[in-house]
């Protein structure tokens, strides 16, 4: 089970991402398959969009595409778990 630290991290994430594109109705969200075949997504996503009308579409990768699709502004939201690649990652 995620930590609620992660959990805290993803909501922090996709309300940062939300102020900057609400006028969108919707965000792109590149993730790990596992946190995808985690079932997180399926639990808080349709409360998210039910509280804000904001859909979210989550693309399930492996952790360096999903960090290359954020690097290359194809996803408003990069949801991880590889420090050393995400660091790298922000430089």
């Amino acid at each position: 089970m995620l930590s609620r630290r992660v959990l805290l991290a993803l909501a922090a994430s996709i309300a940062l991402a939300t102020s900057a594109f609400a006028q969108d109705k919707a965000i792109v969200v590149a993730s790990t398959t596992s946190t995808q075949d985690s079932g997180l997504f399926g639990h808080i996503l349709p409360l998210f969009t039910a509280k804000t009308g904001i859909q979210v579409k989550v693309v399930a990768q492996g952790t360096g595409q999903a960090l290359d699709t954020g690097r290359r502004g194809d996803a408003d939201v990069v949801f991880v778990h590889a420090k050393p690649a995400e660091e790298k990652a922000s430089r």
